[in-house]
């Protein structure tokens, strides 16, 4: 089924069923990311988002409240890239 698929094309079925193949395993590997990886890059990701807000909201104004946000966001930022597994240990 899978070479009656691909022989439509003017190349080869083989180089068809090849290419197959290799698109499968790149999906394959893309749905095996480590999620504790993924978990913890999105929560960096994130972390800086929320700093950058606070970076913001210190332009419009200095208060005792922005400045708390920026500390606070900063320190989340850092404890982010803290929890971000080392490679090696695998």
């Amino acid at each position: 089924m899978l070479l009656k698929k691909y022989s439509i094309d003017c190349e080869s079925p083989s180089t068809n069923l090849v290419e197959a193949f290799e698109s499968r395993a790149i999906a394959n590997y893309i749905i095996n990311i480590d999620r504790e990886l993924l978990v913890s890059w999105l929560f960096l990701i994130g972390s800086l988002i929320f700093t950058l807000d606070s970076i913001l909201e210190i332009l419009r104004g200095v208060t005792f409240s922005a400045i708390l946000h920026v500390l606070a966001s900063v320190l989340f930022t850092i404890g982010s890239v803290l929890f971000i597994p080392n490679s090696k240990e695998k």
